[in-house]
């Protein structure tokens, strides 16, 4: 070793005895490559932080740990050599920017790992010379890395008569490059030199032949020209030929773009997607396109069966089939309704529905491209002709009376999609096969909620379920549709029928509130009886109360004509088992003189923050969490505000709410 003679590269000096202990002597499983100078060892030293310099002394200069490349000179007795070693540290202490000297220097070592499984993927070195790119453009001044300068095969061949220029910095870019292409270094012990053998194979036209055998059959054609052309640009002998690192950066990105199209992009095509896209009205215009827009295409939407079908794909490659409204039967009112277009219309044409409260839309169709074995819902898409303000976040109550097979059935609400389109869900189901017949009656919408102005029908949507824990009735059970079996509704809508397990019934305070203990868990329930939370509950224009000694709340109350209720107490922390979720459940009954509440009931917590709602049916077996929020006090008040969306709570009577543990 020397010693340096500039005070400025003091900073650089690192211990002969670390070095030999760090590379155990210069052991050969640290060796890398030979250079001009001498031989090149891998190892892992600590070292005075370079980047902090300005204004420092050695001795008050940060010290950090890291990978670095040694240049051992084995011959001193040729000063030539050693007096380019020095100048090699020169020209390396002076670069004028060291985040990119840095940058590159990592690509270069990452590349050249032992293991291939370390080596960096072709994104990853393109986004490290991005950021080199970057930060060339942003500084005034040329800066060149050198860090292969005086290493056998990857100085530029130039270098002697030029120097260090950005053009021999791209030379040796080009070097690594096909030192990743080929999994070899330039220069080792057993093989000739790689960048004779890259020129000898390219003039040949066989520079295939050199590409890795575990990575050969992976490469797509078009990605491995591109990447062979750029690098071997960088090794031309004429510098001016050489690309810039923006051309190289360009070429590489066009590269994995391509590998990218097939290895990421067509493995999120449908498998049959060449038979589908066959089926649309112009073909052609998808010959051309890359797999990636081919994706995109097929997450918006494309066109088949001469206009009337629309198929999309999900993320998690489930297909969703759309059928126009044009399909659809329009039974007696022929000439109340039109095909116009709508420009936000996936089809060129949707049917206009004049009258909603007599809708009488026969529909009689069959998929042909539903992924077999995943949960769809079936949809019913419309929108409203006159403009009016809907949230995408809440639902809209529509109450679309429609007709499967022999029953007649209600679906509620809608959810508002994109450009004001309504989405209401007519059933869900698993299909065995892509072809299911689906049938179905629309009869009427609501015109106190929808109005009486016209809509837009544009079609059925049967798109895929995220919910995976959906109960499934065997087809032979409920078999509405061919070739698929019915589905309930999701776990969060349907009713777990639990019957009352108790042991002795306790009554505490004037026989006012009642609590028990669960058999099967010895947790506390909690029961009161109505007339402690019904608000207002002495008004006789809203309760008929009376006796009921077979109820264990010892009287009942039934709700008159009347719109909605209110429920308001304290629940009493001390009164339920501690850690431990509740259930708030209404106890109540419908008497035979109630012919209404089929609809949905709105629940509102009305001290909730955000004001949300759910709703509560009564006719339907379900039931629903009252109360949700967690006891953060001894005493915690709820308040409720029950509303029916239409007709009124006659007939309903109420004994009572409980406190379960879930």
């Amino acid at each position: 070793m020397f010693m340096l003679q500039w005070k400025a590269l003091e900073h650089l000096m690192i211990e002969f005895d670390d070095i030999k202990k760090a590379t155990e002597n210069f052991d050969k499983k640290y060796w890398i490559g030979s250079g001009g100078f001498g031989d090149v060892y891998k190892a892992e030293l600590e070292h005075f932080d370079s980047s902090v310099t300005k204004g420092k002394k050695k001795s008050h200069l940060p010290k950090k740990r890291s990978k670095v490349a040694i240049k051992c000179i084995t011959n001193r007795e040729d000063k030539e050599g050693e007096q380019g070693f020095i100048a090699e540290i020169e020209t390396l202490s002076k670069g004028t920017n060291q985040n990119s000297l840095k940058t590159f220097s990592q690509i270069g070592y990452k590349c050249l790992a032992e293991k291939q499984v370390q080596r960096p993927s072709m994104k990853y070195v393109i986004e490290e010379l991005e950021k080199a790119l970057k930060l060339q453009v942003n500084n005034d001044n040329d800066f060149v890395v050198d860090n292969a300068c005086g290493t056998t095969g990857y100085v530029d061949p130039q270098y002697i008569t030029r120097g260090v220029t950005r053009e021999a910095d791209i030379y040796t870019l080009g070097v690594v490059l096909f030192e990743m292409m080929c999994g070899r270094l330039v220069k080792d012990e057993h093989s000739n030199d790689l960048v004779t053998l890259v020129k000898h194979h390219y003039k040949k036209g066989n520079l295939d032949e050199l590409v890795l055998e575990g990575i050969k059959d992976k490469i797509m054609p078009n990605s491995l020209t591109t990447y062979q052309r750029i690098a071997y640009k960088c090794l031309h002998d004429d510098i001016v030929k050489r690309p810039k690192l923006s051309e190289l950066v360009s070429q590489l990105k066009k590269a994995l773009e391509f590998q990218e199209d097939v290895e990421i992009w067509e493995a999120k095509l449908p498998k049959d997607y060449k038979e589908i896209l066959d089926m649309s009205k112009t073909p052609e215009i998808y010959y051309n396109l890359s797999n990636k827009d081919l994706c995109e295409m097929f997450s918006k939407g494309i066109l088949l069966k001469k206009g009337k079908v629309c198929v999309s794909v999900r993320s998690n490659e489930e297909m969703n089939e759309m059928v126009s409204a044009t399909m659809f039967s329009f039974e007696n009112n022929v000439l109340h309704n039109k095909r116009i277009s709508v420009q936000t219309s996936r089809f060129q044409r949707v049917v206009k529905i004049m009258d909603i409260s007599n809708l009488n839309i026969h529909i009689k169709i069959k998929t042909h491209f539903l992924s077999p074995n995943v949960n769809y819902g079936a949809h019913l898409v419309f929108k409203f002709c006159e403009p009016r303000k809907i949230s995408s976040s809440k639902l809209m109550y529509v109450n679309l009376k429609y007709q499967m097979r022999s029953e007649t059935l209600h679906a509620y609400f809608a959810t508002c999609e994109d450009d004001e389109w309504m989405m209401v869900e007519l059933c869900r189901f698993i299909p065995h096969k892509k072809d299911v017949e689906f049938k179905v009656l629309l009869q009427s919408l609501s015109r106190y909620y929808c109005g009486s102005g016209a809509i837009y029908v544009e079609g059925i949507h049967f798109r895929a379920i995220n919910n995976a824990t959906l109960k499934v009735v065997k087809p032979e059970v409920d078999d509405i549709l061919n070739g698929a079996q019915r589905v309930l509704e999701s776990n969060s809508d349907l009713v777990q029928q639990t019957s009352l397990d108790y042991d002795e019934i306790t009554q505490l305070e004037d026989d006012e509130k009642l609590f028990s203990l669960g058999k099967a868990n010895g947790k506390k329930c909690h029961m009161l009886p109505a007339k402690m939370f019904l608000y207002d509950s002495s008004n006789v224009k809203c309760f008929n109360w009376r006796s009921y000694a077979e109820s264990r709340f010892l009287e009942e109350v039934e709700v008159l004509s009347n719109q909605l209720f209110r429920i308001k107490c304290k629940i009493e922390a001390q009164k339920l088992s501690a850690d431990t979720d509740y259930a708030c459940y209404l106890v109540f009954k419908l008497s035979q003189q109630c012919h209404g509440l089929h609809c949905p009931v709105h629940v509102q917590d009305v001290l909730g923050k955000n004001k949300k709602f759910q709703f509560l049916y009564f006719r339907s077996p379900r039931s629903v969490n009252l109360h949700g929020n967690k006891l953060n006090e001894d005493h915690h008040p709820m308040s409720l505000k029950l509303r029916c969306y239409e007709g009124t709570m006659s007939g309903l009577i109420v004994y009572g709410i409980e406190f379960r543990p879930i």
